[in-house]
């Protein structure tokens, strides 16, 4: 398929939200697999709702989810040339003026037939509609006539939008055939709909593409989980980005809605976050505890790269989003941890003194590797004759603030010999002030 042109049409006038932010990746995709252009236009001609900020937010969040464009336009740089348009088909006799609008003269008889790439053949009787503006009475154009005008001029093979869009296509092929125009080829993309198979709303979780960030999820497990939404490879689940362009084609869209399940979004970010390098993650892990408030960037640089690429590694395995990875780092840094409601139950009193132990024996060791760390508290539970079990968990609430971490010995020596000893010491004085 040779010069695939396709574009991403956005109104600017609120967030991208993941239904669009899908369309937008579809339409990437096939521009990608079909090595053909990809167009961004802002659709910005309702000047009463249309935002700067919303266009700046539209392409910021193209840009986290690595969406590039090839072209870019807006809608507003081209009225004169829909107005010149509007002008002609009023001359033509096929639109009449009418309170200062032009408007269109729909068929009063027949049937149109879409023959859609995805839906296949949808067939409407023309007696279903009725006359439509294409020109406002302050000379701007309404969205099924700019589109036409814009899509022609700028070369549209393909229209891939989604299926709420279906009923305005019969106009626009009027529109199309009234101009002497061949119409791109059409493929409308069915809904996303809640667990609850429900149209899919803020609470279902359709919040804007850049509250995903600010959630601590990848883009590489949006794009995936979106790419998922109505189009499948086989049983495959993960993609990598190459291999969503070597993969997608419309062949592979279904015709039933798709249903938007943010626990699958939570289960792709964990396994994308297993898959990301290293030093990217710590990159982020850095940028999250900063953001999350859990720290300082100076506190954070301070950590070191080793300890700070050290947790990156450990923090990934139980945490689903980057947001929960900064949290529960929180024990990296100097400051006093919050305790779970279950500590009382856990520091018991008796405990006092095989903390205290442990404490001295941890702040003597030069070395505080997890496997010197290890030795160290094996010893002084063979000489106080305790099992580990018997302290493991009061020394994981004491050192990470959690009940659930990664492996102790590996916290432990990733928190530092300071913050250790520290939280020990003052954990084994609060316990004996209980018994006093």
């Amino acid at each position: 398929m040779g010069n695939v042109r396709v574009r991403f049409a956005p109104s600017p006038t609120g967030y991208l939200h993941v239904g669009g932010a899908r369309t937008a990746l579809f339409n990437w995709l096939f521009a990608r697999h079909h090595k053909g252009a990809f167009i961004l236009r802002i659709e910005d001609t309702d000047r009463t709702r249309s935002t700067e900020e919303a266009i700046d937010q539209i392409k910021e969040s193209l840009r986290w989810l690595g969406l590039d464009w090839d072209e870019y336009y807006r809608q507003t740089d081209r009225i004169d040339r829909h107005r010149g348009v509007a002008q002609f088909l009023l001359e033509k006799g096929v639109a009449y003026e009418s309170e200062g609008a032009i408007w269109f003269r729909v068929p009063r008889s027949g049937s149109t037939v879409v023959e859609d790439l995805i839906l296949g053949r949808v067939e409407f009787s023309n007696s279903e509609f009725k006359d439509f503006v294409i020109l406002r009475s302050d000379g701007t154009p309404t969205y099924n006539f700019a589109c036409v005008v814009d899509d022609h001029d700028m070369g549209m093979t393909h229209v891939i939008r989604g299926d709420e869009h279906m009923n305005n296509t019969p106009k626009q092929l009027w529109i199309y055939g009234a101009l002497g125009w061949e119409p791109p080829a059409f493929a409308h993309i069915p809904l996303i709909l809640g667990p609850d198979r429900t149209k899919l709303s803020k609470r279902h979780g359709a919040v804007s593409v850049l509250e995903y960030r600010r959630r601590g999820f990848l883009p590489e497990a949006l794009v995936n989980f979106l790419a998922r939404l109505g189009w499948s490879h086989g049983d495959q689940e993960i993609f990598s980005r190459e291999e969503l362009i070597r993969y997608f084609d419309l062949d592979g869209v279904g015709t039933s809605a798709a249903v938007f399940d943010e626990a699958k979004l939570l289960w792709l970010n964990h396994e994308w976050l297993k898959r990301t390098d290293l030093d990217k993650l710590a990159d982020l892990l850095a940028e999250y505890i900063v953001q999350e408030g859990i720290a300082t960037r100076e506190e954070v640089e301070a950590l070191g790269r080793s300890r700070l690429r050290r947790a990156a590694g450990l923090l990934r395995e139980r945490n689903k989003t980057l947001v929960d990875m900064a949290r529960a780092a929180r024990f990296l840094f100097p400051r006093p941890l919050p305790l779970p409601p279950e500590a009382g139950e856990i520091l018991r009193p008796e405990l006092a003194a095989p903390l205290e132990r442990i404490a001295a024996a941890l702040e003597a060791l030069d070395d505080f590797s997890p496997e010197t760390v290890e030795r160290a508290i094996r010893e002084v539970l063979a000489e106080l004759g305790l099992p580990l079990k018997a302290v493991a968990q009061a020394v994981r609430v004491v050192v990470t603030g959690r009940t659930v971490s990664p492996g102790l010995f590996d916290v432990i020596s990733l928190a530092g010999k300071e913050n250790v000893v520290r939280r020990l010491r003052t954990a084994s004085r609060e316990l004996q002030d209980r018994v006093k």
